[in-house]
């Protein structure tokens, strides 16, 4: 089907400058005074009027033929330029399908071609790699036969000397008793001489490993003991009273200390909702706070009176904390920290913010405003 936009090579797109340029261009083309004929100028003065009026998809032979072009001339004409154009179209397709085939070929070519480099890259670098080691397997081979043919030069001078020692030894059925008499006597002085030698050394070694006090029981032995020194006693002043008999022990009276009684800490309520405050009461005191839990298990508290506290979950790793947390005491697996100055420390800070950073944790403040005005409410 062919449609009035296909005349003017346009679509429902295309700008009203664009479109009446295309139809300038065609008209000098298809008028009858410069070569064209009046069946195709009428067929491009209808194209441009009914793209113009927002009918360009309608289809342009059939609404000529209607209209009463009835010239059988004028309607085979029109068949033969449909068909003209549907050829046409036809190998428009057909050219765009190559097209496509033909990009996807040279991409698969500049892959094929990217990946042969990369491999002859690689080959470069085995083949300089196989030659480095190839070089080191002959040095270590080298040296392997230079040190064998060492070995075996010295090998015939180390069997020569050991033949001439032997050679220079005399056998003991050669030497007289008289004399092997004498080589006995001389080894068994020189080994009572060594004995007696090494008997003081042994006895001291004794001495030392016993610790000190066989020292101090020896040299005891040898020491007179000193005489018990004299003790004398001098009266400076005498009071008769007291040589009175003394009169029975008075009863002594405990003094009992005021036991301190330590007020009870307050202890907050565990629970499993994150990020909202909400007013709670202390499981061992009838006062009321309020109280943010983080993810990380950690609550910010406030009660009363004081400041904001930090409950500090223990389980969490150890990290350095900020300046102004000042600890207070341990409460079951917390840590409680107050809060006296500083980023988190006032109600202003938790109002005009959707959370805060306290010790690396994040403490949303979703419904702070409510629950500090329910505490005020009951803290009067």
């Amino acid at each position: 089907m062919t449609t009035f936009h296909d005349i003017l090579g346009t679509d429902r797109h295309t700008p009203a400058d664009e479109l009446k340029r295309r139809y300038k261009l065609l008209s000098s083309r298809l008028h009858p005074d410069k070569g064209g004929s009046k069946a195709m100028m009428q067929l491009l003065v209808q194209a441009y009027d009914k793209i113009c009026q927002g009918k360009g998809h309608e289809e342009a032979v059939r609404t000529i033929t209607v209209k009463g072009a009835s010239s059988e001339r004028y309607q085979a004409k029109c068949r033969q330029l449909e068909r003209e154009v549907e050829a046409l179209q036809r190998i428009n397709d057909d050219l765009t399908l190559q097209l496509q085939r033909d990009k996807r070929q040279q991409k698969s070519t500049e892959e094929l071609e990217r990946v042969a480099a990369a491999c002859e890259e690689d080959l470069k670098l085995l083949r300089r790699e196989n030659n480095r080691l190839t070089k080191q397997l002959d040095e270590a081979r080298r040296k392997l036969s230079e040190s064998t043919r060492t070995v075996a030069r010295f090998e015939p001078e180390r069997k020569s000397d050991r033949k001439a020692d032997a050679g220079t030894r005399a056998p003991l059925s050669q030497i007289s008793p008289v004399v092997l008499n004498q080589l006995k006597s001389l080894g068994r002085i020189n080994l009572r001489r060594s004995a007696l030698m090494a008997m003081p050394l042994i006895v001291v070694a004794g001495l030392i490993t016993a610790g000190k006090a066989p020292w101090l029981s020896l040299m005891a032995m040898f020491d007179e003991p000193p005489p018990p020194p004299e003790v004398k006693m001098t009266i400076l002043n005498y009071n008769p009273d007291d040589a009175m008999p003394t009169t029975p022990a008075q009863e002594i009276m405990p003094i009992q200390a005021e036991s301190a009684v330590r007020p009870l800490a307050p202890r907050i309520r565990l629970v499993n909702l994150v990020g909202h405050w909400d007013l709670q009461q202390y499981e061992n005191l009838p006062q009321p706070y309020i109280r943010v839990r983080s993810e990380k298990g950690s609550y910010i508290v406030k009660g009363c009176g004081g400041h904001f506290q930090y409950y500090h979950n223990s389980h969490l790793r150890a990290g350095r904390l900020a300046a102004n947390l000042i600890f207070e005491r341990h409460d079951r697996h917390f840590q409680v920290y107050n809060i006296p100055y500083g980023n988190g420390s006032f109600a202003a800070n938790w109002a005009d913010s959707q959370s805060l950073l306290i010790n690396n944790e994040y403490f949303p403040n979703q419904g702070f405003v409510e629950a500090y005005q329910q505490l005020l409410q009951r803290c009067r």
